[in-house]
Parts: C-alpha cells; structure tokens; sequence
C-alpha cells in the first residue's frame, strides 16, 4: 500500500508538471492564433492544432490530478446517512464500478490510439494517436489512484484518506 502511495504521489507530480506544461503551451498558442487571425490576417497552420492537442492533454491531466484531490463531484449524503453495513457496501461498489470503467476505458483508448497511430495530423503532421493516447494513460492514471483509494478504505483508513485528501 505504502509502496503504491509513494508511486501516485510521483505519478500525480508529473501529471501535474504536464498539465502545466500543456495549459501554458494553449496560454500561448491561442492568443497567437487571435493575434494572427484577425490583425495579421494569416495564421499559422500549426496553431489550432497545437491547442486542440494541448487542450485534449490538458483536460485528461487534469481529470485525473483532480480525481486523486477529491475534485471530483459526489453525491455522499445517501452514504452517510445508510447504516455502516450498507454504507461500506456502497463505498465498495462505487470503487468496484470505478475500476472496471477504468479498465474498459483504458481498453478502448489504446485501441483507439493504436489505430490512429497511422494517420499524421493535417497541420503537425505528428501521429494522430500522440494526441488520443492522452485518453488511455490518463484514465490509468485515474485507475491507479482509485485502486489507492480504494486498498485505503478496505484497510480502515476510511474514505477520503488515501491520496492525500482530507477526512
């Protein structure tokens, strides 16, 4: 468990690096893209798809640095008010369920990126499936930290105290 935590917290560092790189890099492009579109009348063609790329990173990045904050949006009233039988059983199934759409999702997403690995981006002319593997190794990402969260609670730190959330 321990081993586990300490390999989130590095993996989450460097989400966290890469979610600011890929939010700095569309803090520059896009603005370069409005200054060229309408005062220089020519943009450049890398522009639009340097953002979209870094907005899709961006956006999958920061899903999952989010998840592991506890940003994510629930509803825990029925859990907390259900006997602490039920409520365990809940928590449970909601980690069971979490899994397993990770899993298929992490499937799918490196199917999808694996196919797109041979079409080269219009502008870039980088493989589209640089672009979609943000989708898979995200959500392994997202996988990792709910199964952290997940050992946490069956081991009695109760919910919310595996990755650094507070109780």
């Amino acid at each position: 468990m321990a081993s586990l935590k300490k390999f989130n917290d590095a993996v989450e560092k460097i989400a966290s690096i890469g979610l600011v790189c890929f939010m700095a890099v569309m803090a520059v492009t896009i603005p370069i893209t409005v200054f060229s579109r309408y005062v220089l009348r020519n943009t450049p063609i890398w522009t639009d798809e340097t953002a979209l790329f870094s907005l899709a990173w961006a956006s999958m990045l920061g899903a999952a640095v989010g998840l592991r904050k506890g940003y994510q949006v629930g509803i825990r009233s029925l859990v907390e008010k259900a006997p602490k039988i039920l409520s365990a059983a809940m928590q449970i199934f909601g980690y069971l369920f979490m899994i397993l759409l990770f899993c298929v999702l992490v499937y799918f997403g490196l199917r999808q990126t694996i196919t797109n690995m041979r079409q080269l981006s219009p502008a870039l002319q980088i493989p589209m499936g640089i672009p979609y593997l943000a989708l898979p190794l995200c959500f392994l990402i997202m996988l990792l930290f709910t199964v952290e969260e997940a050992l946490g609670f069956l081991h009695g730190l109760g919910p919310g105290s595996a990755g650094g959330k507070e109780a």
